[in-house]
C-alpha cells in the first residue's frame, strides 16, 4: 500500500539545490507524484508530493531532517493520502492585470469561497504599481459559470483591471 507525504523545502536559491533534494527522494526509494517550484526574491520554495512504502517514507523523513540543516533549508513534512478526484466538468482560466491595489485578490477569492468553488491554482505578480493575477478554477455542473463571469467582470471593472476568461474542458 502506498503512503503519501507532502514536503515543503525553502532556502536560498542556488544551482544544484533541487538536485540535492531529489537525490534524497531516490536514495530512500520514494517517488515524486507531483511538484511545484517557485522563486520568491532570493529564496526558492519546492513543494513535493511523494509516494512510497511506509518504511521508505519514514526513511525520507529522517534523512531530510538531517540533510535540511546541512543544506540550510527550512522544511515541513506532513503525511497525507492520495488525492480523491472530483468529477469537474471543466476549468476556467482567469487572467487579470492592471493597477496594483491592496486587497483586490481577496475580493475574487472571497466570491469563490462563499460559493464553495474550488480554486485549483493561483499566481500573482506585482511590481512598480502593476499586478498580474492568474487563477485556474474548477467548475462542477452545479456551478453558475455566467454568474462567476459577471461577478468577476464587475469586480475587475471596479478595480481597474483587465480580465480574460478561457473555459477549458476536462479530458
Amino acid at each position: 500500500m502506498a503512503n503519501f507525504l507532502v514536503v515543503t523545502a525553502m532556502g536560498t536559491d542556488r544551482p544544484g539545490i533541487v538536485n540535492e533534494l531529489t537525490k534524497i527522494v531516490t536514495q530512500t526509494n520514494c517517488n515524486i507524484v507531483d511538484s511545484r517550484l517557485a522563486v520568491f526574491g532570493n529564496e526558492f520554495t519546492l513543494i513535493l508530493l511523494l509516494s512510497g512504502e511506509w518504511n521508505a517514507i519514514t526513511r525520507f523523513e529522517a534523512d531530510l531532517s538531517v540533510r535540511s540543516a546541512q543544506l540550510e533549508l527550512v522544511t515541513l513534512m506532513k503525511r497525507t493520502s492520495e488525492h480523491k478526484l472530483i468529477n469537474y466538468s471543466g476549468q476556467v482560466s482567469v487572467k487579470l492585470d492592471g493597477e496594483d491595489a491592496p486587497g483586490c485578490i481577496g475580493q475574487f477569492t472571497e466570491y469563490l469561497a462563499s460559493r464553495s468553488i474550488d480554486l485549483s491554482s493561483f499566481r500573482t505578480k506585482a511590481k512598480s504599481g502593476y499586478q498580474q493575477i492568474e487563477m485556474l478554477i474548477n467548475i462542477t455542473d452545479e456551478a453558475d459559470y455566467a454568474d462567476l463571469q459577471e461577478h468577476f467582470e464587475q469586480l475587475a471593472e471596479q478595480l481597474k483591471l483587465s480580465i480574460r476568461f478561457e473555459h477549458l474542458e476536462q479530458h
